[in-house]
């Protein structure tokens, strides 16, 4: 069995203490009632695996994937208003508490 690395940027919050099944319906459930109004940002479930201990979930609104060799000014990964109201919304909307305000997370994921 291999294991595959994954290194990416993904704009978005961490989440504490929840199941990440938990997180994919409320955010399936959510994507059903914003695309009944016609609005709304689109959030995604990402999971992060590799420390031996449980998944860490990140819910985000975009990611950009970071292959071997590149090499990224931080600046270059700006922040939205609309991006953090949406991420904001949905961490209410799933009852659960984020670890710090939306931004930009560097993710290395073994899977």
């Amino acid at each position: 069995m291999s294991v595959q690395h994954s290194f990416y940027a993904v704009y978005g919050v961490e989440l504490a203490e929840v199941d990440w099944w938990v997180v994919d319906e409320g955010l399936t459930r959510l994507r059903h009632i914003r695309s009944a109004h016609g609005e709304g940002e689109d959030v995604q479930l990402y999971t992060i695996s590799g420390n031996g201990g449980p998944d860490r979930v990140v819910i985000g609104v975009t990611s950009e994937e970071l292959p071997p060799g590149t090499c990224r000014q931080a600046g270059d990964f700006n922040g939205s208003v609309d991006r953090d109201d949406a991420l904001r919304r949905a961490v209410d909307f799933l009852n659960c508490h984020a670890l710090a305000e939306p931004g930009w997370l560097l993710v290395h994921d073994f899977s």
